[in-house]
């Protein structure tokens, strides 16, 4: 085997295997002609071939599945979060002295904290280019916005790095909402899941904000309780699993006890507010990923007998 062969043979390992199986020593001879007499693969053909490796295996089903479930959990996690904190504005977040002049501006706070849910009704509608455009304009107002206060210097002492990170979400969003356009993805189903978490994430988001403000603190034994009840949900799920030898749906369970345990006590029990992040969505998208798999395993699961 040539040196150039070898190295072109570690590049395919970069495909799936099925497509490597079916085409693999057709593309590796064609290849090999192209580059006849060289020693090391050319760069224009190496980024031939990670491109096409990304493209398939953003088309296998295992990975369509994992990137639109972690897309619509983005957009339900980001999208719920403004509309959260405004019904949180309007039901105690401000001080009944103070409310005279957010009620007087109400309409201009209402439409702002809604309209980052139009993306996100656009996905579930099926409408992903429009929702690829609005994302768009969204991520273009707000960098544009704050480009426009660091060179007015309204920005003065703002953390670099954390606004950076601030926008890695809506980014990461508009990324994956473009590739959605491109491959034609779709919600992942039931449907009615994604849609139930519309209202009950602005819930999520309004609580937040709501413990330990105005001296309103939570006994020490309702995390406890709240931890003994979740242990043995936990418990009867994993045994439910073993009994049916799914390793993947006990993994499953395991993740989403460890990230429940993690991210929903100190959020909604304790005034930090999701500060594990600064209080960006993405705690509530990986717990929300990491149950929608989950729930998507279990459903395979409890179908499978039926179908045998």
């Amino acid at each position: 085997m040539s040196p150039l062969e070898r190295r072109y043979r570690r590049l395919l390992r970069l495909l799936p295997a099925t497509h490597r199986t079916a085409r693999g020593e057709e593309l590796l001879g064609l290849l090999l002609d192209l580059d006849d007499g060289r020693r090391h693969p050319s760069r224009h053909e190496t980024l031939n071939i990670i491109a096409l490796a990304i493209r398939l295996r953003l088309t296998t089903p295992v990975t369509t599945a994992a990137l639109t479930t972690g897309l619509s959990a983005l957009l339900v996690a980001a999208g719920t979060q403004p509309a959260g904190h405004t019904l949180d504005l309007f039901t105690g977040a401000v001080l009944t002295t103070d409310m005279p002049a957010i009620i007087s501006s109400w309409p201009q706070i209402v439409g702002l904290g809604l309209l980052p849910l139009a993306p996100l009704i656009a996905w579930l509608c099926g409408a992903t280019r429009t929702a690829l455009t609005l994302q768009a304009m969204f991520l273009t107002v707000t960098v544009g916005w704050f480009v426009f206060d660091v060179l007015n210097g309204a920005g003065m002492g703002t953390n670099l790095g954390q606004q950076i990170f601030a926008y890695a979400v809506p980014a990461s969003i508009l990324a994956l909402l473009a590739i959605a356009a491109r491959e034609r993805w779709t919600v992942p189903r039931p449907r009615l899941f994604w849609w139930a978490l519309v209202p009950l994430g602005i819930l999520a988001w309004k609580g937040t904000g709501e413990w330990g403000r105005h001296g309103v603190y939570v006994l020490d034994a309702v995390p406890t309780v709240i931890g003994i009840l979740a242990a043995a949900t936990a418990a009867v799920a994993a045994a439910f699993a073993v009994r049916r030898h799914r390793p993947a749906v006990i993994v499953g369970v395991a993740l989403t006890g460890f990230l429940a345990g993690w991210l929903i006590p100190d959020p909604l029990l304790v005034n930090t507010a999701m500060q594990h992040f600064d209080g960006q969505p993405l705690p509530l998208a990986i717990l929300i990923a990491v149950a929608a798999a989950t729930m998507t395993g279990i459903g395979h699961l409890a179908r499978r007998p039926m179908n045998s």
